[in-house]
């Protein structure tokens, strides 16, 4: 093995802090180490990885595509690590789940607070992350369920809408729109636009429906997560149309939500492993976040 474990995180450490000396540091030894090392990985693999000039390393080509890799490899040590700490603490009924970013500013909060009033011996590890990672995290392991916005086909997950809600238009509370009951897309005609990006499935489905009410203007700004648009609109640049439970009015006080004449569905999906069955634990939180959007006016799925 030319490339060996200790070399990678060398390697990495370098790549991560733009110097010897930055690596140093980061790994808790000499610099003349990370030197010799970084001399003996280049000897070893036969490739220069770092340019040097006036003391500064600059990543060829080579170490970025090797960085990719090794950087993956970290992550997926990672989560082994995070396996074994969810395999310790399950003994102690230990809920680990992971969500979109954006059901984190409300509609999980909510849930984990009145959850914890009724079982104080349970416990939590909560993450949000990306939609593309969710697989991994399931299937490794370190989530029992994920809570994802958008809908994942994956032949070795669940997935079925847990609740179901709409498309709203988020504008800022000053606009004139902010003081009718509810909008029509035509209304939106000439005003700056915050939508989701049309690679994404609800961003192409957003722009057919303003497209057939005649308004084709390019957005303003585009976006991939609805708690950018949120931020955008309460800084008063634009009008947005984002899942309603990505909206949290109370932390963004110059928002107005409004109701739109939009028939599109925007669901929050659970998934779940088909190799594991939830723990009772799992699904009474579930059941317990369901009851709590209830309260919050969403049509259940």
């Amino acid at each position: 093995m030319k490339f060996k474990l200790r070399h990678m995180e060398v390697f990495r450490a370098i790549m991560l802090t733009g110097s010897t000396s930055g690596a140093a540091r980061m790994l808790f030894v000499s610099q003349p180490v990370v030197s010799r090392t970084l001399a003996h990985i280049e000897s070893s693999l036969g490739l220069t990885l770092f340019d040097r000039k006036n003391g500064m390393l600059k990543a060829t080509d080579n170490a970025r595509v090797i960085f990719r890799e090794v950087d993956e490899l970290y992550g997926a040590a990672g989560r082994i690590d995070s396996l074994v700490e969810n395999l310790k603490e399950r003994r102690k009924q230990r809920i680990s789940f992971c969500s979109s970013p954006a059901l984190g500013l409300r509609v999980v909060p909510r849930a984990m607070k009145r959850f914890l009033k009724q079982n104080p011996d349970v416990s939590f590890a909560y993450r949000t992350g990306l939609i593309k990672d969710m697989p991994a995290e399931l299937l490794g392991k370190i989530c029992d369920f994920a809570l994802s916005i958008w809908p994942v086909d994956h032949p070795n997950l669940d997935c079925r809408p847990l609740f179901g809600g709409r498309i709203c238009l988020v504008i800022p509370a000053r606009h004139p729109l902010a003081r009718r009951k509810k909008v029509e897309l035509k209304d939106l005609r000439g005003m700056p636009l915050i939508l989701y990006q049309q690679d994404m499935p609800m961003g192409a489905v957003i722009r057919d429906r303003l497209r057939a009410a005649g308004i084709d203007q390019a957005p303003l700004v585009e976006i991939n997560r609805s708690e950018q648009a949120c931020a955008l609109v309460n800084e008063g640049l634009g009008a947005a149309l984002v899942n309603q439970y990505c909206v949290d009015e109370e932390l963004w006080r110059g928002l107005a939500v409004k109701a739109l004449d939009l028939d599109i569905p925007a669901a929050v999906y659970l998934l779940t492993s088909t190799f594991e069955p939830l723990r009772p634990e799992c699904q009474a939180f579930i059941q317990t976040l369901v009851e709590d959007v209830d309260t919050m006016e969403a049509a259940p799925a």
